[in-house]
């Protein structure tokens, strides 16, 4: 029987994809047949980012669950507190910064547009 139930307490952390930050991944696009690409918590510390980038298709959708930061979308700048989702469309170019005393954490979905 295939996982269908995860815990923090036993998901390994890794560096994000960007290099910056750590996430916990719940769920991965092999561990699924949907277009779900990624289900994940993660974490961006005082003073980490990710440099303006876009994913030509895959949508972004990510809930702050405490701490601070900015996330720009285009050229919108939108700040990050406890309980603000953003969804970031395919193609659409965008960065996160943490910018609190205390991490930034967040739980991650990713959907392939494709």
């Amino acid at each position: 029987m295939e996982r269908i139930t995860a815990s923090l307490s036993n998901l390994e952390r890794e560096v994000t994809a960007h290099a910056q930050g750590i996430k916990q991944v719940f769920l991965r696009n092999s561990d699924t047949p949907t277009k779900v690409t990624q289900v994940a918590y993660g974490q961006f510390a005082k003073t980490d980012y990710c440099e303006l980038h876009s994913h030509a298709t895959m949508e972004e959708c990510f809930f702050i669950v405490k701490g601070q930061g900015e996330y720009v979308v285009n050229d919108e700048t939108i700040a990050l507190t406890s309980g603000v989702f953003i969804r970031i469309p395919a193609g659409v170019p965008h960065r996160i910064v943490s910018t609190g005393e205390e991490p930034l954490e967040y739980v991650y979905f990713g959907v392939a547009t494709e």
